[in-house]
């Protein structure tokens, strides 16, 4: 009943064989209709090049947004091991042990600065990979803003406690730096 040829193209499980073996199946006659052959030719092959426009387009905006999620993946597990870095300093510092509370907050900050930067130098196509990029910076700015501000107060403090007006005061920038942040990576989902 098939013709070999046939099964070998259907066995094939991409989509496109399931639409060619599809095709192949069906009879000349229900293939064609009464319009001219001119005409379908030209719709083919305005399909076909709008089809290659649009999944071109999509596929560099696409290959943008991976190129900024790839950064962000790369630098995640740094930034990872700074805020617990940060945190088990916060954990040490009424214990008075300063330093490492510094030292991890220096090494955030710089890590925070070099992910803006690298961000900064790609280019996202889409506008919401744009969007994106531009909070997730903006994020990062603010988030690094306050925790060098919590850095310059503790070490103004000399192991002493710090103004709560000033930890108040970064603990709202490092939370409105947190919500773009968040906002910018929901967008490259």
């Amino acid at each position: 009943p098939n013709p070999p040829k046939l099964r070998r193209v259907w066995s094939v499980r991409t989509r496109a064989a399931r639409v060619f073996a599809l095709a192949a199946r069906t009879g000349a006659s229900d293939r064609r209709t009464q319009v001219p052959r001119a005409i379908r030719r030209s719709s083919v092959l305005l399909g076909v090049a709008l089809s290659a426009v649009l999944i071109g387009g999509v596929g560099i905006a696409q290959a943008s947004d991976n190129t900024l999620r790839g950064t962000l993946n790369t630098y995640a597990p740094k930034i990872v091991k700074d805020e617990n870095a940060v945190r088990n300093g916060l954990i040490g510092y009424p214990k008075g042990k300063v330093r490492p509370l510094v030292r991890a907050l220096n090494h955030e900050v710089g890590d925070l600065h070099k992910l803006r930067s690298k961000l900064g130098h790609e280019h996202a196509s889409s506008a919401r990979g744009r969007k994106a990029k531009a909070d997730i910076i903006r994020g990062l700015s603010l988030i690094a803003n306050a925790y060098g501000a919590l850095r310059k107060d503790v070490q103004a403090a000399h192991g002493g406690p710090v103004a709560k007006s000033k930890v108040n005061a970064a603990v709202k920038t490092d939370k409105k730096g947190r919500s773009k942040l968040l906002a910018g990576l929901n967008l490259l989902r």
